[in-house]
């Protein structure tokens, strides 16, 4: 998976959650009542980007161990 395409599926929910929670903020002004299904959406959009996110950077991290662990038996003891 390319750099890009994961920054995409990290940035995608949060985009959302902004989007959303703009949307939340024009109709809570033109109505005067606030639409908490709304804002819901928004703090699920926003947790699913948090996973995301967490989830490359465990990845990221595991990579980063296996190259490091594979890089110290190749070196030879001294």
């Amino acid at each position: 998976m390319s750099r890009s395409t994961v920054l995409l599926i990290i940035g995608i929910p949060w985009a959302t959650a902004v989007a959303v929670l703009l949307m939340v903020t024009k109709i809570h002004a033109f109505s005067g009542r606030l639409h908490w299904g709304l804002l819901g959406s928004a703090c699920i959009c926003f947790s699913i980007g948090c996973l995301a996110r967490t989830s490359v950077g465990l990845h990221d991290m595991a990579q980063r161990a296996k190259r490091e662990s594979a890089a110290a038996m190749d070196q030879p003891a001294s």
